[in-house]
């Protein structure tokens, strides 16, 4: 029987399938169950009223199951609700399961649904989350006191935790974090590897792992646990931004760039994907990959001005102050309004040397922008370097 006093939100678009759920698990003996279409409606919910437990289907619409899942996890509020997913067979692949283990998941369930296992299944986690109850409130005061800087305090609290539930992987993978927070890297090293005896499958235990070793300057055993931790669930995106620096900083750019197109497969616009890919190149000072992303996103949406914006950084930071204008020029026919352009390629054209033409291209911006007060600021400076007389307005 599921708890009575457990107040419960199902989120699935299917009318019908929603309410028997619904319908099941009162029938399982839960008074307070709500139903919601989508994630939207989803978060509206959860912002006015309690939850105990959520279950979602993952194929919401425009989004899924585990992005939803993600951001319940970094909202303080939300973060510790049990959360099981339900899914078509084969809907979830095992790298999109492996991603929502990622976030704490903790169940799923396989459509068509039936009362036992629907019910089996929630007992079975609140069981699980009770017994997880007592060492998460140690865990809670060590984080408490490592606020205020009384580590030997929190340090005391974490190995109580460990000593409560030694057999939980989740105990040991937040006392872990804690542990490095306290500056403990021995513990938190301990912490983690403890986690990965317990679940050899635990991304988390083996990215902690990385994170120590690298710190200890033990780069090659640190990328080998990285790459573990990728292999196991190779949808993070963080983890595979973190594998995409390391192949960077070994010179290994094909590889870098499969790993970083892997971490943003998920979106599915090919030029939206490839401007994601760029900044994270602009990002770790490489305006050369940079650069050729850009391109390819302008290739896929020829009318996007922010790209074009975007492309130009790339061209200056590399000092192609000619190239950079060449691809300013081109974005005032697509915008022959937008003064940022203007601006941007006065930017560029004062790089290169070309004072006479940034100044015109910023009294251009002026036109179009009179209160833009960056424009008027390296105007004036370029008047005076070449010795032009500001005018009224100018």
């Amino acid at each position: 029987m599921v708890d009575a006093d457990c107040r419960m939100l199902v989120i699935e678009p299917q009318g019908e399938l929603r309410r028997t759920i619904v319908a099941m698990l009162k029938q399982g003996g839960a008074r307070t169950v709500q139903g919601v279409s989508n994630a939207q409606e989803g978060k509206e919910f959860l912002d006015q009223y309690p939850v105990d437990f959520i279950i979602c289907d993952w194929g919401l619409p425009h989004t899924n199951g585990t992005e939803f899942l993600s951001g319940l996890r970094k909202n303080p509020i939300t973060a510790n609700i049990p959360f099981v997913m339900i899914s078509n067979q084969g809907q979830m692949g095992a790298d999109d399961h492996a991603e929502a283990v990622d976030y704490d998941l903790d169940g799923h369930l396989i459509k068509p649904l039936n009362q036992q296992d629907l019910n089996g299944t929630v007992d079975d986690i609140l069981k699980d989350r009770a017994d997880f109850l007592e060492p998460s409130v140690h865990l809670a005061r060590a984080g408490a006191l490592i606020d205020i800087g009384e580590g030997e305090e929190a340090e005391a609290e974490l190995t109580t935790a460990q000593e409560l539930q030694p057999k939980m992987t989740r105990v040991w993978v937040e006392s872990g974090g804690l542990f490095e927070e306290i500056g403990n890297d021995e513990r938190a090293k301990e912490s983690y590897q403890k986690a990965t005896e317990i679940d050899d499958d635990c991304a988390k235990g083996y990215e902690g792992v990385a994170n120590i070793l690298e710190k200890e300057g033990k780069t090659e055993e640190a990328f080998e646990l990285l790459q573990k931790a990728v292999e196991i669930s190779p949808q993070n995106r963080d983890r595979q931004f973190k594998m995409t620096k390391h192949l960077l900083d070994h010179g290994d750019e094909d590889a870098a760039q499969i790993a970083l197109h892997k971490a943003l497969e998920s979106e599915p616009d090919a030029a939206a994907r490839s401007a994601l890919a760029a900044e994270f190149f602009m990002e770790v000072g490489r305006a050369d990959l940079a650069e050729a992303e850009f391109a390819f996103a302008l290739e896929e949406d020829p009318n996007n001005v922010h790209y074009f914006n975007r492309l130009g950084l790339a061209f200056r930071r590399q000092k192609k102050f000619k190239e950079a204008v060449e691809n300013y020029r081109k974005a005032t026919i697509i915008a022959p309004d937008d003064a940022v352009i203007y601006f941007n390629m006065a930017i560029a054209l004062a790089e290169g040397g070309d004072y006479t033409q940034s100044i015109g291209s910023l009294r251009r911006a002026l036109v179009l922008r009179p209160q833009f007060p960056q424009a008027e600021k390296i105007l004036k400076t370029l008047q005076a370097k070449t010795g032009q007389i500001p005018t009224k307005g100018s």
